[in-house]
């Protein structure tokens, strides 16, 4: 939020009370999703930018639900898990800087507030953070990992500059975004779409032997987000089951228990999804090669159809 704003108390006063009814009309509405640290500054942005609670509402589910679900189970484990691929992604690109992370043991926990928050925490330029959104808003889920490490990337000198000292390297790194000019978060922006395209986040898990979950939120995006149609409208139960009113991810926990289950509704589903983004792959893979495109179409369109069969069996089309 943009400092001006901060100094009108009033103001501030009624968007706190607006933020708590936007915050406890989203978990309300999905009461497995838990409520993180940080989950109230997205929300503020769009009650901020749509200016009334209705529209924030409606902005904040969706981005409950098919964005930072993997923050809102019953801990940040997954969440993690993305921010091992952002080291992933440095090793790629920047040898030096994942060198010194490595050699100073620099857990990734300084780029938290970036993913969870989308930089609203870290940021106080109003107009930066608007960009950003509407960036992040219309891009896979893990495209802020990528934002972060493409600002590692840019900010490299400086990095390799600080002190050989686990303190100050954190400290340097968590004030990284407030160094960060609102022209550099265009180049930012750029960099990352032109990161997630050459390591997209199927390649990015085999790359750093780091599987998220079938059902998490990235692995997910394809089949369920892209899926959407304002025309005719999905409840989110039938693209992600969720299972007696508890997280998708909450079988992760007791996944001996799931495993044991392989013709259950939640498996069949992971089955849909992971057929849908291998069809994808597929044929993207098969053009990259300049493969027949009829050779690309009837492979990806095979995978397409025994994923339709299942959805029928599921019962979760509109």
């Amino acid at each position: 939020m943009s400092v001006e704003y901060r100094r009108d108390v009033d103001a501030t006063k009624r968007r706190q009370t607006q933020l708590g009814s936007v915050v406890r009309s989203v978990l309300r509405s999905y009461p497995w999703l838990g409520y993180y640290q940080g989950f109230h500054e997205l929300s503020l942005i769009f009650l901020s930018v749509f200016g009334s609670e209705r529209p924030a509402i409606e902005a904040s589910k969706m981005v409950a639900l098919f964005f930072v679900r993997d923050a809102m189970a019953s801990n940040l484990d997954h969440v993690m898990q993305q921010l091992r691929l952002l080291y992933v992604v440095v090793q790629a690109i920047s040898p030096e800087i994942h060198a010194l992370f490595d050699e100073l043991e620099v857990p990734p926990f300084f780029a938290i507030s970036w993913v969870l928050t989308w930089f609203a925490h870290d940021l106080d330029d109003f107009q930066s953070i608007c960009r950003i959104f509407d960036f992040l808003i219309v891009s896979p889920p893990m495209q802020v990992v990528y934002m972060a490490a493409a600002m590692l990337k840019r900010s490299e000198r400086d990095i390799l500059a600080y002190e050989r000292d686990f303190a100050a390297v954190h400290t340097g790194l968590s004030k990284l975004p407030l160094a960060v000019k609102e022209k550099g978060w265009r180049d930012i922006i750029d960099d990352s779409y032109h990161l997630q395209a050459e390591y997209p986040a199927t390649r990015l898990q085999h790359m750093g032997n780091c599987h998220l979950p079938k059902l998490s939120v990235v692995n997910t995006f394809e089949a369920t987000w892209m899926r959407l149609d304002p025309v005719r409208p999905l409840a989110f139960t039938s693209l992600v089951p969720c299972k007696s009113g508890k997280h998708p991810l909450a079988s992760v926990a007791s996944s001996s228990a799931a495993r044991a289950t392989g013709n259950s509704k939640e498996n069949r589903m992971a089955r849909v999804i992971d057929l849908t983004n291998t069809a994808q792959k597929a044929r993207n893979l098969a053009l990259q090669h300049k493969w027949p495109l009829m050779v690309a179409t009837v492979a990806s369109a095979t995978m397409l159809m025994y994923a339709w069969l299942l959805m029928q069996q599921l019962q979760i089309h509109a």
